[in-house]
């Protein structure tokens, strides 16, 4: 029996695994707390380097730890030639730090940090180890993000990069990152000097045909679908460009594709009445609906002119971002307004279809594929969405069949486009402003308004019949809006109600309201002169009810169940 290895058994081994992790909690909890009361006492002395190595040599992720430690280094920032071994030191233990955790936020953070105190930073070397990094794993993001600032400082040419990027690519087509990082170089190597697209069009028909290479390759990876969709679903409006335009004789009211800052002195409107007349520029002061900094939708009050009450405009024009808008006088009222047009260059509808084309081929092979029945659904609705309205609900059917964990997704996509088909018809078939005044989506099933600033010049919408609970704050862009439907929504109360300047009639007939504080509340905000709220689960009497409604506005006009 003398000389054997003695073979503890599982429960002894087990026993012995814990006391050991008992006592490294234990020396942990007690370098943590020494750590911190020397920070506290502004001690920043060698021992407290000496332990935040030691903790951070096991537990690299620690965010409060690397703060020390680049505290304890500004204290010695005075004696050049330490701060200096210090900092190449902490290069070590950064990269040692590596192995253990390649993907922590920290610790790239850290390394950037030193890179930038080190009077010779060595950016080269830096940039040959995220190298190395991503030839051990070519998905770690932070060593992507690390490697986007050495470029700049290294100034590696954009081609380069492009290059680079697509090599790793070619090795692993599933590889995200690589992806990622070339849609973020490529519009700076490539541009597109006619602005139409993000790069000009010989390399966007390469970058195109790579990716459905990829498709064709792995159709079920997502990392080459959502390279296509940023390809295909370029801006073809900036965010600052005006969508529509609504003036009246006393009010103007500008929609912008995109959230918008309007600066003093920036934004013109311009009228005039006749030919004799002179131009008159009104610098107004702009005002959002949401009362923030950016918004989509802007308004004014417009001044009236000496003379002018019972006299039409002759033009209207606005100016704005070096550009001038047109208006065009409504049909049926005295109405200006401007809508910007959509519009596909040749070029760029040719490449929609062919990629239509192509994800068509590979459905036929695989029809339950969720990514092209996705990619078929946006190339479908920037085409046409109108000619394509009912393939694109049968594919949203489809997919919520084939992929039902993600049918709420795919329900909001489906009110998404839904909202977008309607506004879309309207845009099309608008020969007068009227057309604007009076929109039903009732009954649509939407769970979602999307896209709700194209709704900013609605004075009668019917919402009813749909699910949209979960979006009253969105009704706040209707503050054209003087009747407002929201009948059968599920609502359950009227918390994120917004306030809307113009409303005057509104239905919440059959849903779940149950707190008549909610309708109070909702009566002092506004100057209602017609409420219906009948068929909801209000918990007091009828009289109660009215009493109260109409103590607050005695000359409404209430109803309520009988």
């Amino acid at each position: 029996m003398h000389g054997r290895l003695k073979i503890r058994s599982s429960a002894e081994q087990e026993a012995l695994k814990k006391k050991e992790k008992q006592m490294k909690v234990v020396k942990y909890k007690e370098a943590m707390n020494l750590i911190f009361q020397k920070r506290d006492d502004n001690i920043y002395d060698d021992e407290l380097l000496m332990l935040t190595e030691g903790i951070l040599s096991e537990i690299p992720d620690l965010s409060s730890v690397w703060n020390i430690r680049r505290e304890a280094f500004k204290k010695r920032e005075g004696c050049q030639e330490e701060y200096i071994e210090l900092l190449n030191k902490e290069l070590i233990l950064t990269e040692n730090c590596l192995h253990k955790n390649p993907k922590s936020y920290n610790l790239w953070h850290q390394r950037y940090w030193i890179i930038n105190q080190l009077p010779e930073a060595k950016w080269k070397s830096e940039l040959e180890l995220c190298n190395k990094c991503l030839n051990l794993d070519d998905r770690n993001f932070h060593c992507w993000d690390y490697r986007q600032q050495l470029v700049k400082n290294v100034g590696v040419p954009n081609q380069d990069e492009f290059e680079f990027s697509e090599l790793k690519i070619m090795g692993n087509l599933s590889n995200y990152s690589s992806w990622h990082y070339r849609s973020k170089i490529i519009s700076n190597t490539f541009s597109d000097e006619t602005e139409i697209l993000s790069i000009y069009h010989e390399k966007y028909n390469k970058e195109l045909d790579l990716v459905i290479n990829a498709i064709f390759t792995d159709p079920n990876d997502s990392s080459a679908w959502l390279y296509q969709r940023w390809l295909l679903d370029y801006n073809m409006f900036k965010a600052n460009d005006i969508r529509q335009i609504k003036v009246t004789e006393n009010s103007a009211t500008i929609i912008f594709h995109g959230n918008t800052e309007i600066k003093p002195d920036e934004l013109i409107l311009t009228r005039k009445y006749s030919r004799l007349d002179p131009y008159i520029d009104h610098t107004v002061t702009w005002y959002s609906y949401n009362n923030k900094v950016h918004s989509k939708q802007w308004s004014s009050n417009l001044p009236a002119i000496a003379n002018g009450v019972d006299r039409e405009f002759l033009s209207i024009f606005v100016k704005y971002n070096n550009k001038s808008y047109d208006l065009h006088k409504s049909k049926n009222c005295n109405v200006w307004y401007y809508k910007s047009s959509i519009k596909h260059t040749d070029t760029h509808r040719t490449q929609l279809i062919e990629q239509l084309n192509n994800i068509e081929k590979l459905l036929e092979m695989e029809p339950n594929n969720k990514w092209a029945l996705l990619t078929v659904i946006l190339l479908m609705k920037n085409l046409d969405p109108i000619k394509y309205y009912n393939e694109i609900l049968k594919n949203l059917c489809t997919l919520m069949k084939i992929d039902n964990l993600h049918t709420e997704y795919y329900t909001d996509v489906r009110s998404k486009y839904l909202l977008d088909y309607k506004l879309h018809t309207l845009r099309v078939n608008e020969e007068d402003f009227d057309t604007w005044s009076t929109i039903d989506l009732s009954n649509l099933q939407l769970t979602i308004l999307y896209n709700e600033h194209g709704l900013g010049f609605v004075e009668q919408l019917n919402i009813s019949g749909n699910h949209l609970n979960h979006s009253l704050h969105r009704l706040a862009v209707l503050q054209n809006c003087r009747k407002l439907t929201l009948c059968n929504n599920n609502l359950t109360n009227l918390d994120n109600f917004p306030y809307l300047s113009s409303l005057k009639y509104l239905s919440l007939r059959k849903n779940k309201l149950t707190n008549i504080e909610d309708i109070l509340n909702l009566l002092k905000l506004h100057k209602l002169t017609e409420l219906d709220i009948r068929d909801n689960l209000l918990g007091v009497n009828i009289d109660e009810i009215t009493s109260k409604i109409l103590a607050i506005s005695p000359n409404l006009i209430l109803k309520v169940n009988e």
